[in-house]
């Protein structure tokens, strides 16, 4: 798969936006999907930081809990936080305000001594679809902001009340100009950061396959059935450069019962299929990359 890039005109007036919008914040809530973690992270970003950061590891429940703990900790340096939450529980709202609280004790005090009452203010930051708009929804207590599970819901700065000590501001999910990494790219179209018009589902898949195949073969097999792991269910005279990820892809699709009107596999299907389940937590708890990987 070539290179995958997003950045429509509301990106680039978005990473203004927020730099603007830290000259005023207290912290900063920069959340990321514990899927790819790594991938989140925007360097457009990290130049603009010069606030206490709260790494928000989003959406915990769709990854094992060892690969959890393994972020956070590393994550958790200097007067930096990292929580790792489910946005959409309301038990993690009391750890979100207890790390803004943690983080922001020194700015707390200095408000104290001054005779001023307590007030803080948050900034919300992420790539696209990691559930910042969850998060402060979350955090209020009731549901302010819309909500998707795809990329390019938020597309304004929005500054919501917490409470009379927190405002928040949601920025819209903002990408930067040039993913030169492959992997990083694939990455955050799987999790679906990317916009699926911008992205050749056929291919994703493919990479999705091999991704899971390299953390645990039986993976796929859990879902689809083991004649997915068969060579003998792929087309016959299939040359023999065919890829091993594209010959289960097609087993996907006979499983799945997936066919053109040809009679052939239906692979764009198989290929849309595979990547939903990945998203939907179907296919179990998945990190597609780990706090100790190089």
């Amino acid at each position: 798969m070539g290179e995958i890039n997003w950045f429509p005109g509301h990106m680039a007036r978005s990473t203004r936006e927020i730099e603007s919008s830290l000259k005023v914040a207290d912290c900063v809530l920069y959340v990321l999907d514990c899927r790819a973690v790594r991938s989140c992270f925007n360097p457009k970003f990290d130049a603009m930081l010069s606030v206490p950061v709260i790494y928000v590891l989003n959406k915990a429940d769709t990854a094992p809990v060892a690969a959890v703990n393994a972020w956070t900790d590393k994550l958790s340096t200097g007067g930096n936080a990292a929580v790792a939450i489910e946005g959409t529980s309301s038990a993690s709202r009391k750890v979100l305000l207890a790390a803004i609280k943690r983080v922001c004790a020194a700015t707390l005090e200095k408000q104290k001594k001054r005779g001023l009452n307590a007030h803080l203010r948050a900034v919300v930051i992420g790539v696209p679809n990691t559930g910042k708009s969850t998060v402060i929804n979350c955090l209020c207590g009731r549901s302010r902001l819309i909500t998707g599970d795809k990329a390019g819901v938020t597309r304004a700065a929005t500054w919501c009340r917490v409470d009379e000590t927190l405002d928040v501001l949601d920025t819209p999910g903002t990408l930067y100009p040039k993913i030169t990494e492959r992997t990083v790219g694939e990455n955050l179209a799987i999790v679906g950061s990317i916009k699926a018009e911008v992205v050749d589902v056929a291919e994703l898949a493919l990479a999705l396959i091999e991704r899971l195949d390299a953390i645990d073969r039986t993976i796929l097999s859990a879902r689809y059935g083991s004649a997915i792991d068969d060579d003998g269910g792929a087309d016959d005279g299939h040359e023999e450069f065919v890829s091993a990820a594209w010959s289960k892809l097609e087993r996907i699709a006979s499983a799945r019962g997936f066919r053109t009107r040809g009679g052939g596999h239906d692979t764009e299907r198989a290929a849309a299929a595979v990547i939903d389940d990945f998203r939907k937590g179907r296919l179990g708890k998945i990190a597609l990359e780990l706090a100790d990987d190089d």
